[in-house]
């Protein structure tokens, strides 16, 4: 390859006399002149001789060779300039002053200004005057100095391969047009840096890669230059994009700008469920980072509603993140929003990022529970009667085929009859459908059921050998199934129990998720589950459905279909509601080992996050909530669900008048229509300017009250340390290159290489060559002089 990128390869062709012909010539033509000289030249010396000899036998070859007609084919690979896009952070963060302490991080930074040769060893020690020059220079003029680097000169030797389009990006990507080119070197101009600020308040590399790959144009992009310190904290996926620019055949480069490891303590994440009850003890967890700071003791502090009611003294420091634990027990229903806080130290570079927060719901309520089953088993027994004996739970059994007068004993949880109107429905939060024959429940009744679930409801579908999945295909109960029925078996083929137990297996989505979470530790947990007793029957179904989530699977191949592995845990939302199968009868065979431990952790946690579709809203006729509890302010706020009439029939009007309210500011409240989204959804927006705790409610329901909060803060100031792995990451998945300041010298290079080219050939008629006359004759005038000389013929 040239310096161009230019790529040639070279072969020899014949376009005359075949070589073997040539050659079978050739050695007549040489066994002639051989004889010919030692018969009729033998009175010439042997060293004579020998010289004609061989200038006859080349010549000869010569001739062979031009019968033959050779030709140079010369195949030439020509990069096309492409368009390339340089998508520039110019969020907060790019402000942020590096403090830069190790020699590698001083020489890159060096490097991009242009006071050190690019190929100089990181490891070396800078000098006083160039530590000082970059030892606190900020991101953001790093880059605008490196655009005015003439040494490097990195964006112009792109620009000689490739059309550079500039953008910039935060929340939103603007487009900066072409780059402004200077001189009069045609061949390289020289590119002035765009002049771009470090004012956005978010930063969206996912959505700045999306957008520029949407962009109409003339031609395919050749790559996208994206320069940033990889704080993403705003929009879609940065690996989702990466995937998409792969698809694309678009690589990516990432040039990570700032230090992976600045000192600094930060509170990443606090997590806590969100419903608690009051009276039990709530665990909250906080993920802790210590980058580059000497360790020693600290307290770290959990809050409520701003008053201590926790703290955990441990050692910070190093380079690394650790989960702290906390505990609470709420003392009354509400709202309430809890803070982790670790002291600043003076060397941390970052000085808003030492708090975090997340906000809990608590109530005093017990949520309903129904529980349906068409006759008694063993899964259904057990249930019951964990069911019963959780506290925060108010459990109704209907026994369909059960003994007469159950709902006659004491303290029976039993009804008389399955609720028959959607006022009675709509009082419980979880359904739980055991095996039970859908000629049962009646098509009225399963259509509320439907609807039930599309205003938030959790359905549990506990398959059994008779009905359920199967019997329900067909019904209004199918579109609720996270699995397709197999339909081609006959019930009594269904119900057949292996004659040993099997484990089921969790997938990489089940040992994730909190429903099966039996310990907070996934190793612990992946064991606990490879403890649990085998089942010996599952229910056979097709596949499951698209866009359901599969937990549980039977691993035995001679289980598997066309679509992979049985699903044997598997869920799904359906409106604002949750769906949730179970494919076996055999849970309390989990039990035999550990007793009531796991099993009751298992149905406990599904319990709760199924009731809090239903808890969480604003009350059971006006089924609103936000998509987040807690808002950043300028963010958008989307109030969305569903509103029902006092009997729980769909209210049919096309808007919902409200009202919204920001507690303890003093504003006045304000009017928020919710439109129709369809027979009884609404939906609403609005973008929260101010901090506060806002609470909305519609003058249909003014009991309704949805609670949440807008807080001031700005994500760019926790960013401060270059997030490497994402960048790395996202080059690896779109066949592209992560770069640092020593590589930038061969960005030029890296571009080229995935530019598109275009093949070229041509050709070059060695016989006609008027160098390879001139030489046979040369040397048969050679031959002829000799011979006369000699007195020959």
């Amino acid at each position: 390859m040239d310096a161009l990128g230019v790529e040639r390869t070279w072969s020899l062709g014949h376009e005359g006399l075949s070589p073997g012909w040539a050659f079978l010539i050739f050695g007549v033509l040489a066994a002639a002149t051989i004889v010919a000289y030692f018969r009729c030249a033998s009175r010439v010396k042997w060293g004579k001789r020998l010289v004609m000899m061989v200038l006859r036998l080349i010549a000869c070859a010569v001739m062979a060779t031009l019968l033959t007609k050779p030709v140079l084919r010369i195949q030439e690979q020509r990069p096309v300039k492409q368009p390339v896009a340089v998508v520039v952070d110019a969020s907060k963060s790019m402000s942020l002053s590096d403090r830069r302490e190790t020699p590698a991080d001083l020489n890159r930074a060096a490097m991009a200004i242009g006071l050190v040769d690019p190929s100089q060893r990181l490891d070396s020690s800078p000098s006083d005057s160039i530590t000082a020059q970059v030892k606190d220079l900020s991101r953001h003029d790093l880059i605008t100095r490196l655009g005015d680097n003439r040494k490097l000169d990195v964006w112009s030797k792109v620009a000689a391969r490739a059309d550079l389009l500039f953008y910039r990006f935060g929340a939103t990507t603007q487009p900066l047009g072409a780059a402004a080119t200077t001189g009069d070197d045609k061949k390289q101009p020289s590119v002035t840096w765009p002049k771009i600020d470090a004012e956005e308040t978010a930063t969206g590399i996912g959505e700045a890669v999306r957008q520029v790959l949407q962009e109409p144009r003339g031609q395919a992009l050749g790559g996208i230059i994206v320069v940033t310190d990889g704080g993403n904290n705003h929009g879609s996926s940065p690996l989702e994009a990466a995937q998409i620019a792969k698809e694309q055949n678009v690589p990516l480069f990432l040039y990570g700008v700032g230090v992976s490891s600045p000192p600094d303590l930060e509170i990443k994440e606090v997590t806590a469920q969100r419903l608690a009850f009051v009276g039990e003890r709530l665990e909250v967890k906080a993920r802790v980072v210590s980058r580059n700071l000497d360790e020693r003791p600290d307290t770290i502090t959990l809050t409520a509603d701003g008053e201590p009611v926790d703290k955990v003294n441990l050692p910070l420091g190093g380079d690394h993140e650790q989960d702290v634990i906390f505990h609470l027990v709420p003392k009354k229903a509400g709202e309430v929003k809890l803070e982790v806080s670790v002291p600043v130290r003076a060397e941390e570079i970052g000085k808003d990022n030492n708090r975090g927060s997340t906000t809990v719901r608590v109530t005093d309520k017990k949520f309903n529970v129904l529980l349906v089953e068409q006759a008694p088993r063993w899964d259904f027994r057990y249930l019951l009667d964990y069911l019963q004996r959780d506290e925060r739970l108010e459990v109704k059994c209907v026994m369909i085929e059960g003994e007469p007068g159950l709902e006659r004993m004491p303290d029976s949880p039993f009804l008389t009859s399955l609720p028959d109107s959607r006022e009675k429905l709509f009082q419980s939060q979880v359904l739980i459908l055991g095996d039970v024959n859908p000629d049962s429940l009646g098509q009225e009744r399963m259509e509320m059921i439907v609807d039930w679930v599309e205003a938030g409801g959790g359905i549990i579908f506990l398959a059994g050998p008779n009905f359920n999945p199967g019997s329900y295909a067909g019904t209004p109960l199918e579109p609720l199934l996270p699995v397709v029925p197999d339909t081609s078996r006959p019930r009594e083929w269904n119900a057949q129990k292996e004659p040993e137990p099997f484990a089921l297996e969790l997938t990489t989505q089940g040992r994730l998720s909190p429903y099966l979470q039996m310990d907070p530790d996934p190793a612990v947990n992946r064991k606990i589950w490879s403890e649990f007793p085998g089942v010996r029957w599952v229910a056979p179904v097709l596949r499951v459905k698209t866009g359901a989530e599969v937990l549980l699977v039977d691993p035995r191949s001679s289980s598997a279909g066309r679509y992979g592995q049985l699903p044997v845990f598997a869920m799904q939302g359906y409106g604002s509601g949750k769906c949730v199968y179970f494919g076996t009868d055999e849970t309390h065979r989990w039990r035999s080992r550990t007793g009531e431990k796991y099993y009751s952790i298992l149905w406990g946690q599904i319990m709760q996050t199924l009731a809090l579709q239903l808890l969480d809203g604003a009350s059971s006729l006006t089924q609103l909530r936000t998509d987040r509890k807690e808002y950043a302010a300028g963010d958008k706020v989307t109030i969305s669900g569903n509103a029902y009439n006092a009997d729980y029939s769909p209210l049919m009007q096309p808007s919902l008048e409200g009202v919204l309210t920001i507690e303890k500011n003093g504003a006045a409240p304000r009017s928020l229509n919710l439109t129709g989204t369809g027979r009884n959804g609404y939906r609403g927006e609005f973008v929260a300017t101010e901090p506060g705790r806002y609470s909305f409610h519609t003058l249909h329901d003014p009991n309704g009250v949805l609670k949440f909060e807008v807080i001031d803060t700005n994500l760019e100031s926790s960013q401060t340390a270059m997030d490497d792995r994402l960048l790395k990451n996202m080059a690896a998945m779109s066949g592209g290159r992560f770069l640092r300041e020593e590589d930038l010298k061969n960005l030029p290079d890296w571009i080229t290489a995935v530019s598109t080219k275009v093949a070229t050939s041509r050709k070059i008629d060695l016989y006609y060559s008027g160098w390879v006359l001139a030489g046979m004759i040369a040397l048969l005038c050679a031959e002829w002089l000799m011979r006369r000389l000699a007195r020959l013929k």
